[in-house]
């Protein structure tokens, strides 16, 4: 448990574990730790690929502190009612916990850091407008549910095809996705 070994026996390694909570709402991205800042921008950069520019990330010392930024998260985020379901999510979440490790090298004694990220999203289930009964704002909400999980779809085809082009940049979910739908990792 990576709570329990923040620092190993022998001191070599530290852990730190970050977390934060955002929602893509009608294509807007939501912080949702922090509504309250409005539609935040996705941008790009080499080092990070796809990120959310000023995301509420909050430090986490135990496994209670990164519960209770899951729960704040899911007390904002945006649910609605219609004829399927009195609870229906009207977006995708996610809860992104960062880990950084610095080791220390035995023989130079220098910090070695590595960084790790893990998303774990709640997808809005995809809704057909005949059994749902969806109007107004909610069938703008539907079709870009609709719309991203589409778009999900075709990502994961192209990945399994193996094509060279894949189509991130098609929706805020799958550009957000791109490092856990086909990045690399190293364990």
């Amino acid at each position: 448990d990576i709570m329990k070994r923040r620092s190993d026996k022998q001191g070599h390694n530290t852990y730190a574990l970050k977390a934060a909570c955002f929602e893509i709402y009608n294509e807007q991205v939501i912080d949702l730790l922090n509504p309250e800042a409005g539609p935040l921008q996705i941008r790009e950069s080499r080092s990070q690929g796809f990120f959310i520019e000023n995301l509420l990330v909050v430090d986490c010392q135990e496994v209670p502190d990164l519960m209770e930024v899951f729960k704040e998260g899911m007390r904002n985020r945006k649910v609605g009612a219609h004829a399927l379901n009195r609870d229906s999510s009207r977006s995708h979440s996610a809860l992104v916990m960062y880990v950084d490790r610095t080791t220390l090298d035995p023989e130079t004694g220098d910090e070695i850091k590595q960084y790790g990220k893990i998303t774990f999203v709640d997808l809005a289930g995809s809704e057909r407008l005949k059994f749902s009964g969806s109007s107004g704002e909610m069938l703008k909400e539907t079709g870009s549910i609709n719309r991203s999980l589409f778009t999900l779809g075709k990502v994961i085809s192209t990945l399994d095809k193996g094509e060279a082009f894949v189509p991130y940049r098609d929706s805020k979910l799958t550009k957000l996705l791109m490092d856990s739908l086909g990045g690399s990792s190293s364990c």
